[in-house]
């Protein structure tokens, strides 16, 4: 049995060290369109901040593949798979043969599709070779623009920020990551991100990137003000790598429709990570949330799926964690809530900290903590197993609730 496995990233990696295990005989291909041995995506706005160096990136040895005995093709990028003859084509013009095969191809990040966004000066952060095209434009004094007010946007922006560059984070809504925090929790991540230097514009939508001398001058917004900036970064989200499947049937924009056993339309092809639609553990749908834990776990069950031994996915739990300065803020689940919800929420002027518990038929589903996250994980499972709040010892939703009552 030949495995073949696209993506050099978590769930890629996953997969094929899952596969090794089951199979310790069985001949595994990477193949990667990036020429570097594994690295850490999530790491490059810490390295962007000068928090680490960059063999800090660095996920495994430098003998990886010689110890794991996988074959690895980098650099090369998949173009084409042909399902029936089981061969994939690369930008080379090579091909690659399979018996079953991997979709770990990630996701490469969204551009706002408008005038100047090809402008020398402007650039997103997701691979090492962004962060090196960054590195060697970025000068002393510069002014810097982030658009986009996601995770990503907000790390970028404390990164340069933490460096000294003057800084403002261009956001559409009325407050930063405004589909994971309600308006009290933003507030305090708003205080957090001005206190370390990072300018904030809100209700601001770019119409174009202006220039001067063929180079950035400043974001032009759709009410006709301009932004001052020297380099533009865009951090408004991502879109599943999947084109390259096309003529095999299964290419998604929205990311790739999988079963339970995150096999896709074509019976051996699986697919993990941030190109797939992974089930939602709460409402039971078909969902896009690139997060690298997921990417994991999803990578070790495709891999256990592909080598013949049965796993069901029980579905992916939403949730991120942020830090900016001292503030810390995890939130998973549906936070937002609906109709069907009931919300109690607790705010602590003094400490600066903020819980909200979001409620539907008797099981928490949803949480956000902002400053004291320290009891996050214990929240997280209640919501992951479904327990029902009334077979507690003690009820979270009680003023004055410490969950090491919870714990005896």
């Amino acid at each position: 049995m030949r495995y073949v496995i696209i993506g050099n990233s978590a769930a890629g990696l996953a997969g094929a060290e899952t596969i090794r295990r089951l199979e310790p005989q069985a001949p595994i291909t990477i193949i990667s369109d990036e020429p570097y041995p594994p690295y850490c995506r999530p790491l490059l706005t810490y390295l962007l901040g000068g928090d680490i160096q960059e063999k800090d990136l660095w996920l495994k040895a430098s003998d990886y593949y010689q110890h794991w005995q996988f074959t690895p093709i980098l650099g090369k990028r998949a173009v084409q798979v042909d399902a029936p003859a089981k061969t994939i084509r690369l930008a080379s013009g090579e091909t690659v043969p399979y018996d079953r095969l991997l979709v770990a191809s990630g996701a490469r990040p969204i551009l706002p599709d408008i005038p100047g966004q090809d402008l020398p000066g402007v650039f997103t952060v997701r691979t090492l070779e962004h962060f090196k095209a960054m590195q060697q434009m970025l000068c002393p004094g510069m002014r810097l623009a982030v658009i986009g007010s996601g995770l990503v946007g907000i790390k970028t922006a404390q990164a340069l920020a933490q460096r000294g560059f003057d800084v403002t984070l261009v956001a559409r809504k009325s407050q930063v990551l405004s589909n994971l925090l309600d308006a009290t929790a933003a507030d305090l991540l708003h205080q957090a991100l001005s206190n370390i230097g990072v300018k904030l514009s809100f209700h601001s939508i770019p119409a174009g990137i202006s220039a001067e001398n063929g180079r950035v001058s400043g974001v032009v917004l759709t009410d006709g003000s301009e932004l001052p900036a020297d380099m533009v970064i865009v951090g408004i989200g991502v879109t599943p790598n999947t084109e390259f499947l096309s003529e095999a049937g299964l290419s998604n924009p929205y990311g790739l429709t999988v079963d339970s056993q995150l096999r896709t339309a074509q019976a051996d092809i699986f697919a993990a990570g941030d190109c797939v639609q992974p089930t939602d553990r709460l409402s039971g749908r078909q969902t896009y949330f690139a997060i690298w834990p997921a990417a994991v776990e999803q990578g070790r069950l495709a891999g256990a799926n592909m080598a013949g031994q049965p796993r069901d996915y029980g579905g992916l739990l939403a949730q991120n964690t942020l830090y900016v300065g001292d503030t810390r803020v995890i939130a998973g689940g549906m936070v937002r809530g609906d109709d069907t919800c009931e919300v109690h929420a607790h705010f602590d002027a003094g400490a600066r900290s903020y819980r909200r518990l979001v409620v539907q038929d008797g099981r928490l589903v949803g949480v956000i903590l902002v400053g004291r996250v320290e009891d996050a994980g214990v929240y997280l499972n209640l919501i992951y197993t479904g327990t029902p709040l009334k077979t507690l010892p003690v009820d979270p939703r009680q003023p004055g609730f410490q969950v090491g009552r919870l714990l005896g």
